[in-house]
């Protein structure tokens, strides 16, 4: 999971991004929630390299001399992140003579190709990302990495805000990976569509009712359009919403029920997970999304059917796609594509944000050169680096003044970066229990197609994560 990426490069590799959400976001989380793609090999990535102008004058203290720090990640083709990275690269070789970092772009596909091999041989780069979930479980298994919990200081702690406590960034109690660019998951739609058939524009908070997208359906059908396009044969598609039909039902914020059931300590047999799959029940009968949803891919088939406005929603979908709007629809003379909340599962629930990082950076336990990897790492998490970010069409993961947040000139992506620095309830979608998630998300397809019970699912999650009742 996430990103201004352009249409036809997100065609190639997006649905291999949603695997980091399972992380598997939106995977793929989106997770790298997940799955079926142009597969490069690791010597297409893209590499950059820039050494900033040597000062004439010796420095104050000794610096390092012909030092070369290496970073690699999963973000090739997401030339915003290239940018940023270039203007931020040059300012710190600035502050560091005689250091020069060389930053090489892969794919989600690519990536784990060079990097685990290398980590093997104890050859791997300075600094390199990790698909949140139980990549990082692995990877830290193998003393990989740095343990950076004391190595961020109040400053930092502060650029990084709700940040700091993403479950993703964390193995065993301690922080692993440093986070970047910043995920809001919700449902986008075309607000003129909207309006068309009778219904006012949300604020980007609010949510609609299952039963409000049913009333939809009628009068978006006398229209000639669906109400919602969904792309469910990714199945971050099902647990990340289900996710946040569950935080919306908490009494609050802590314990995460999810996470407790995940690890076996409470039952999945209760009502807060049974609504949380009656939801996409309620939405699938009533026909929002067309059947064949079910077997739809997120990318090409959802979402570009959606981009030709064939449906007023997009369900589910995020800022890693800001870059992707047509110009005539996503400029400041046309704001046409709006931004409103996973459906709010009764009266009684909270709305949740389902909020949290796309890419990270990891430092490598082994590496010659770790406290230049954590200061580029820290400079990464600045006020200065988020103004870069927002300039390049990223919306940052940390850094931002929430009271003082500057405009991107992309409708969509202010909305994004406004909604993920906003007060509220946030949803976590990255849990390190892979074999929970896959029957979670198999388990609610299953419902939706027909062909089994939600008390058999969560009877086999009980199952699945341990619980001993």
């Amino acid at each position: 999971m996430k990103k201004a990426i352009s249409f036809s490069v997100v065609c190639l590799i997006i649905i291999s991004m949603v695997s980091m959400f399972s992380l598997s976001s939106c995977k793929a989380q989106a997770a790298a929630t997940d799955t079926g793609k142009t597969v490069e090999t690791a010597a297409a990535a893209t590499t950059v390299s820039t050494e900033a102008t040597k000062a004439t004058e010796a420095p104050a203290t000794a610096a390092p001399q012909n030092v070369v720090l290496k970073f690699i990640d999963y973000q090739g083709g997401n030339n915003g992140i290239l940018a940023s990275y270039k203007e931020i690269i040059k300012i710190f070789e600035a502050k560091n003579p005689g250091v020069t970092v060389e930053y090489q772009q892969y794919t989600v596909t690519t990536l784990n190709e060079y990097l685990k091999p290398a980590i093997s041989s104890g050859t791997a780069p300075d600094m390199f990302a990790i698909y949140a979930g139980p990549d990082v479980v692995d990877i830290n298994a193998s003393g990989a990495l740095r343990n950076l919990t004391a190595d961020i200081d109040p400053e930092w702690k502060g650029w990084m805000g709700n940040a700091y406590n993403y479950k993703g960034i964390y193995d065993k109690g301690d922080i692993v990976v440093i986070p970047q660019d910043a995920l809001t998951e919700c449902v986008w739609y075309h607000k003129d569509m909207l309006k068309e058939i009778g219904w006012d524009i949300p604020a980007i908070t609010d949510a609609f009712t299952p039963e409000e997208f049913a009333s939809m359906v009628k009068p978006a059908k006398e229209k000639g359009y669906e109400v919602a396009l969904a792309g469910f044969v990714e199945p971050w598609c099902y647990y990340n919403p289900f996710f946040n039909f569950v935080h919306q039902q908490q009494p609050g914020e802590t314990p995460d029920m999810v996470e407790e059931a995940f690890s076996g300590k409470i039952s999945w047999q209760q009502p807060i997970f049974k609504n949380a799959i009656e939801v996409f029940v309620k939405l699938n009968n009533a026909g929002v999304w067309p059947k064949d949803s079910l077997s739809m891919d997120y990318q090409v088939q959802a979402f570009g059917g959606w981009l030709e406005r064939k449906s007023i929603f997009m369900f589910p979908q995020g800022d890693w796609f800001a870059g992707s709007m047509k110009p005539e629809e996503n400029s400041a003379a046309n704001p046409n594509i709006g931004i409103t909340q996973y459906p709010k599962v009764n009266a009684q629930a909270t709305v949740a944000y389902n909020k949290n990082f796309g890419s990270d950076i990891a430092i490598y336990s082994k590496g010659k050169n770790q406290d230049l990897s954590l200061a580029f790492a820290k400079l990464t998490n600045s006020p200065e680096a988020a103004k870069i970010f927002i300039a390049n069409g990223v919306n940052p993961a940390c850094g931002l003044d929430p009271n003082n947040i500057p405009a991107s000139g992309n409708p969509v992506l202010d909305e994004s970066i406004k909604l993920y620095n906003s007060p509220g309830r946030v949803s976590e979608i990255i849990y390190t229990y892979p074999d929970g998630v896959k029957a979670l998300g198999d388990g609610i397809g299953n419902v939706v197609l027909g062909v089994d019970t939600i008390d058999q699912v969560l009877k086999n999650l009980d199952e699945v994560s341990g619980f001993k009742g």
